[in-house]
């Protein structure tokens, strides 16, 4: 439940800031000040002053001895010694960490032995920094490690890794600071060879160089160590009259948490956060108020809520409820949170945020270790509920103060403390660059940003001009152009808290599209499938037609073809859209741009989704439509079909009916024969038979012109049939374009996403 981690800074923005450990004198300032008791500033550096230099201290004392544990050891006299001496004199020019290093320095060279500088064997072997940023290799590193004289080595780190000013390094040496600037040129000078000798020419980035090579792991931090002058509540104390305390399990900068157990409600647990300065005035009792009154002004489920409070020995105490689970710090210590993971986790924190901006707070040090993963009973075990801790340096609109973890500073925050000549104004967007770096880290914990040496000024003088970049593991880096919103080194290019609330959205992307994916398959298949099994209907019938439709027929066969080719494509659809999205990469990274740069645009992709919905559903209906036209042109060939059925029974029966006529003809031939032979008998009547041969004759030209127009007709019926098979032809290839034209809609709802120069045929 309690904050942990470095010690925050804060910095009154009406301040000026200098070098040489002035930005820790002005956050002790501000500490005082948002106490009520200006006058304690002295007490307040004092008792913090150990504590911030800890870490430097102790990396020095080690590369110096080549011992981890004398540099315990020695850390531990220093702890004495600053217990024991007056804040006045340890505040006196040049400083606090002069005079921490110049007694650190002592301690090494007045042991009941003589000092003697540690071997290369000793220094190989202790922790040093795993994680070179300034280079890809550690050789110009253990260059400067190794090779440079003992004195120059140490002038260099205490100059540049200790980040001691000329005056300060005077001061620890015993000498003038002309005598000093020289020997660090010297210094300079030597490293400059060694670094050009391994690579490294650019001058720019010595600097950096050298804070790396004497840059040691940093040691953990034992759970017992809280603030060295205060005391922590012994077990069963009863606070309130009510809280029984069990166990401290949080140390921050300002109050401690405790898990309490109430006893006035049997089996309550409560989570009981106690302030370490006490409050003797009332103007100092409303300063520590403060925190309290920001936790009540807003509301949200991942805000912590407080439940009471009072005061324990002039010290101001509020209860929180308790929540069973762990911070995310404690969480990715493990693995890092998949896509879903952030997704469900850094929502609803952006979301909080936007309450929080929403009622004029800041909160000011937003990180994995003020972020609980609460495991509520009764929403299973896997759900968690995330919850913002720790608004102890949160501050109103109209405050003047910044705070927070440096590695966690907004470039505008770091500016506030670094020696740039613009100071931007610090806005709610200071939390939006906090939040999304902290999702960063949680998706990919290997990038997360150290200070190395315990540089502190050095990472914030970077951190005002550089910001980290985006996550760079495979599945990720489709991430990178909305991260460079998100962290973008000019906060009015950032979203807000509620815009970025929606923009987490892309963190399913994939997800997404593999959804949409699989409904356009699962709405492609059948109607492919459907189309098949007409067409082979289609097919059937044709070969079941006479003799003359055959070449139709061998072309609906291949049409037949061609689909049970199309269904074999579209089932490879997935892995074609994949690779056209690996080819189109720059209009992907364009989409993310304009995704990425539009505010509210997520939004109208989705109702371009809907709209494309839509318009498949009217593209369905008229798929309908078509095939019920195609049923009736079906149904109007079927009636024609049997019209040319009757008309080639009308011709069977002409063509009887002339057989019949044919053999009376033969008849009648006969029968001129007999006559012809009658009227050489009887002459008289040959004039007579003529005249019946004429009228035959005119009756046999009838009935063949009769016999002509059946065949007319039935050239009419074969027109008839050919021109309605022709109209069945052109419905299928209007229904196969209506298909070609809605398929690819489907597939990608954003016309912009995806432009192959060609489409194929399962398109």
């Amino acid at each position: 439940m309690g904050s942990q981690g470095t010690v925050p800074f804060l910095l009154n923005q009406l301040r000026p800031l200098g070098k040489g450990g002035a930005a820790f004198t002005q956050a002790a300032a501000s500490i005082a000040l948002t106490n009520g008791q200006p006058q304690t500033i002295v007490d307040v550096l004092h008792g913090r002053a150990f504590r911030y230099y800890a870490e430097g201290l102790r990396q020095y004392l080690a590369i110096r001895t080549g011992s981890t544990e004398r540099a315990d050891q020695c850390l531990a006299k220093l702890r004495a010694y600053v217990a024991k001496t007056e804040s006045n004199e340890l505040l006196q020019p040049p400083g606090v960490r002069a005079r921490l290093y110049r007694a650190a320095r002592g301690y090494m060279h007045n042991q009941s032995r003589p000092h003697q500088p540690p071997s290369k064997e000793k220094l190989e072997e202790l922790p040093w920094r795993a994680l070179p940023s300034a280079h890809h290799s550690t050789s110009p590193l253990n260059g400067l490690r190794f090779d440079l004289s003992t004195e120059d080595s140490e002038l260099l780190e205490l100059r540049h890794a200790r980040e001691l000013s000329i005056e300060e390094l005077a001061f620890v040496y015993g000498q003038s600071a002309d005598v000093i600037q020289e020997r660090v040129n010297a210094a300079m000078a030597q490293a400059e060879r060694i670094l050009t000798a391994h690579g490294v020419s650019d001058a720019s980035r010595f600097g950096r160089v050298i804070i790396e090579a004497f840059a040691l792991e940093p040691a953990p931090r034992p759970p017992g160590e809280g603030d060295e002058t205060v005391e922590p509540l012994s077990n069963g104390t009863i606070v309130g009259g009510r809280y029984s305390i069990e166990a401290r399990v949080g140390l921050g900068a300002f109050g401690d948490v405790y898990r309490a157990k109430d006893t006035e409600v049997p089996g309550h647990v409560v989570a009981l956060k106690m302030l370490h300065q006490p409050a003797h005035s009332k103007s100092a009792k409303q300063s520590a108020l403060r925190e309290l009154r920001l936790i009540a002004s807003v509301f949200h489920p991942s805000i912590v809520q407080f439940k009471d409070h009072g005061w324990f020995e002039e010290r101001l105490w509020f209860v929180m409820p308790w929540y069973d689970g762990e911070t995310l710090q404690s969480r990715l210590q493990r693995e890092p949170l998949n896509r879903a993971e952030a997704l469900s986790i850094f929502q609803p924190l952006a979301r909080a945020l936007a309450a929080m901006h929403a009622a004029g707070v800041r909160h000011q040090d937003v990180k994995p270790e003020n972020i609980f993963l609460a495991r509520i009973p009764g929403f299973g075990t896997e759900e968690v509920t995330p919850v913002l801790l720790d608004l102890g340096v949160a501050a109103t609109e109209a405050e003047m103060v910044v705070a927070g973890t440096p590695t966690y500073f907004a470039p505008e925050v770091a500016a506030q403390f670094a020696s740039v000549e613009s100071k931007p104004v610090v806005s709610n967007k200071a939390d939006v660059f906090a939040l999304a770096l902290s999702l960063r880290n949680a998706l990919e914990p290997e990038t997360q940003e150290d200070v190395a040496a315990g540089a502190v000024d050095t990472f914030i003088e970077n951190r005002s001009k550089e910001t980290p970049h985006g996550p760079n593991r495979k599945g990720l880096n489709y991430l990178a152009p909305f991260f460079n919103r998100w962290l973008s080194l000019n906060a009015e290019e950032r979203p807000t808290a509620e815009e970025l609330a929606s923009e987490l959205s892309a963190l399913s992307l994939p997800e997404e599209r593999r959804e949409r994916l699989k409904t356009i398959l699962r709405w492609t298949i059948p109607m492919a499938l459907a189309l098949l099994g007409a067409s082979g209907a289609a097919v059937t019938v044709f070969y079941q037609q006479a003799e003359t439709q055959r070449e139709v027929a061998q072309q609906a066969k291949l049409t037949a073809s061609d689909l049970r080719r199309d269904l074999a494509d579209t089932r490879e659809i997935a892995e074609q859209l994949e690779l056209r999205y690996e080819q189109s990469r720059l209009t992907r990274t364009e989409l993310a741009k304009r995704l990425a740069r539009t505010d509210g645009h997520v939004a109208s992709l989705k109702t371009q989704l809907k709209d494309e919905e839509r318009r498949v559903v009217r593209t369905r209906e008229k798929l309908a439509q078509n095939r019920q036209e195609k049923a009736t042109i079906e149904q109007h060939l079927s009636e024609t079909e049997r019209d040319l059925s009757a008309a080639e029974r009308s011709l069977a029966g002409a063509k009887q009916r002339l057989a019949a006529t044919k053999q009376e003809l033969s008849a009648e031939q006969e029968r001129a024969v007999r006559i012809q032979r009658r009227l050489e008998r009887e002459g008289e009547r040959r004039l007579e038979l003529q005249g019946e041969i004429a009228a035959l004759d005119a009756r046999l030209n009838a009935e063949l012109s009769k016999s002509q127009d059946l065949q007319d007709s039935v050239a009419r019926a074969v027109a008839a049939r050919s021109r309605a098979e022709l109209e069945l032809e052109f419905a299928e290839e209007e229904l196969k374009a209506l298909r070609e034209r809605s398929a690819p809609r489907a597939a990608e709802p954003d016309p912009d996403a995806f432009m192959p120069s060609e489409r194929s045929p399962g398109s």
